[in-house]
């Protein structure tokens, strides 16, 4: 049984526009240890099926379909004590603002050592040392100086980075990251990424991991799911997803990232994303796709092998 599957998540925002249905039909599995790259442009729904997994969409938001199983139970079915007792010590999130994460009036530290006293009972003390460690395996430097400072005392690498160890505090059977390298310098990044993989492969922690950055799914994910338009439009392993895209969009993206083995300008991906208050019935990417036929004005049925699967009526290589 896989630590999570999602299947046909439908997540929808109710607006004076119409209703946004941001995340439309969504559906992975995820085993212990396994990091799922969530990728695609911003709107594409990735932050959104992340806050659906923790219930954590306010209003206008509703769940408006499907099923999150976490070890077999369902998410969305828990009473409000059972889910917050699974927040933070089974399931964390790293957020990707900082600045409305942390509470501006409470030591970083207290921010901390609160979550390890509320889920692991320590002690005061085992708490303050704890923090202290984890502030410096991600890299904060003079931690029991800093333990003591406020938000608006560190720079946003630092606070992002008290975001990241408030999350692995607990060492979590789930990780949901939301861009958690975003604000970081590089050699930070490549330091929180190790963490990140560090953690899945010695406790088994699963994580889906939100990202515009291809080289990084590339480098930490096992498996990618290609978001567009509220939908997952690929899902396959990251090295056959690199080697072999199959959904025009994937192609797109990939296109347009810059790489050492070659050379010229690249090639972006023409018009703009949909409107997600304004969804057809057909495939969302039409109106950008240079594969496009009168058959996506139907949405296309999921095809592939179980392990590499694709919504495109026409897949494979652009002709």
């Amino acid at each position: 049984m896989p630590l999570l599957s999602v299947k046909g998540l439908r997540t929808h925002f109710h607006t004076e526009h119409g209703v946004v249905k941001a995340v439309d039909g969504v559906s992975f599995d995820l085993e212990p240890g396994e990091i799922l790259g969530l990728v695609g442009e911003s709107g594409s729904g990735k932050s959104v099926t992340n806050l659906s997994i923790l219930r954590l969409v306010e209003h206008p938001g509703v769940n408006a379909g499907g099923e999150i199983l976490f070890e077999g139970q369902d998410i969305l079915k828990m009473d409000p004590s059972t889910i917050r007792s699974l927040r933070g010590h089974r399931i964390a999130m790293i957020f990707q603002d900082p600045m409305t994460s942390l509470n501006p009036t409470l030591r970083v530290g207290r921010q901390i050592t609160e979550v390890l006293e509320l889920h692991l009972k320590m002690s005061s003390k085992a708490s303050r040392k704890r923090a202290i460690e984890l502030l410096e395996k991600v890299g904060i430097p003079g931690p029991a100086e800093r333990i003591d400072q406020y938000p608006h005392e560190l720079s946003g690498g630092m606070r992002q980075r008290v975001v990241i160890a408030m999350a692995l505090a607990c060492e979590p059977t789930l990780l949901l990251a939301d861009e958690p390298t975003t604000a970081l310098d590089v050699t930070i990044q490549a330091q929180i990424l190790e963490l990140i993989q560090k953690l899945a492969k010695e406790t088994g922690t699963a994580v889906v991991l939100v990202t515009h950055d291809l080289g990084v799914v590339a480098g930490v994910a096992d498996k990618v799911a290609v978001m567009y338009g509220g939908r997952i439009v690929e899902k396959a392993p990251v090295v056959e997803l690199y080697q072999n895209p199959q959904h025009p969009y994937t192609q797109g993206l990939l296109a347009s990232v810059p790489r050492l083995d070659t050379r010229g300008a690249l090639v972006p991906i023409p018009g703009m994303p949909p409107n997600l208050a304004n969804m057809g019935p057909g495939c969302a990417f039409a109106p950008r796709c240079p594969l496009a036929s009168e058959s996506c004005a139907t949405y296309p049925e999921w095809q592939g092998s179980p392990t590499h699967g694709v919504a495109c009526w026409r897949p494979g290589s652009p002709s």
